[in-house]
């Protein structure tokens, strides 16, 4: 009986740590997770799943000029143990009044896999540009009852002829 009573604290303090273990891997990697890539030009933006709240005051934006295309790339981590399923629409606003529809899909993904789903902003598709005048246009991203929000800003910017030597 000695014996038993001695090692229990080892036990207690092993079922601890295993119980905080568990916590952190429960709490910081199970859930749904989506990360959108956003290529203007040659930089590429990565907007990361912990960084999409609005109640921090971070709105993500990305400018181009009129006449060139914005590539988006919308990757949907599923790290639960069910299969997880949504229905994503993709829409291009301007003074709160849709512009554009770009993108409306049902997802599925296996548990612990994740989806991709791709589409382009062609900026000659929306108003064009005065010249020296820049326009604002929020790309809003509906997953199921999420909402997310990107400024998209456009300019105008001439092209002069190069004089010839």
């Amino acid at each position: 009986m000695v014996a038993r009573l001695k090692n229990l604290y080892l036990y207690l303090a092993l079922a601890c740590l295993l119980g905080i273990v568990a916590i952190f891997v429960f709490d910081g990697y199970m859930g749904i997770y989506d990360t959108v890539y956003i290529t203007a030009g040659e930089q590429e933006q990565k907007i990361e799943a912990d960084s999409w709240s609005e109640d921090n005051g971070i709105w993500w934006s990305v400018g181009t000029n009129w006449g060139e295309k914005v590539f988006f790339r919308y990757e949907v981590d599923n790290r639960q143990f069910s299969s997880y399923s949504a229905d994503i629409e993709v829409s291009v606003w301007r003074s709160q009044q849709k512009v554009l529809d770009l993108l409306s899909e049902q997802i599925q993904i296996a548990s612990f896999n994740s989806g991709l789903l791709e589409w382009v902003v062609d900026t000659v598709e929306l108003e064009p540009v005065p010249p020296e005048q820049t326009y604002e246009y929020t790309v809003i991203i509906k997953r199921g009852e999420l909402e997310q929000r990107i400024i998209l800003y456009i300019n105008y910017t001439p092209k002069f002829p190069v004089p010839a030597r």
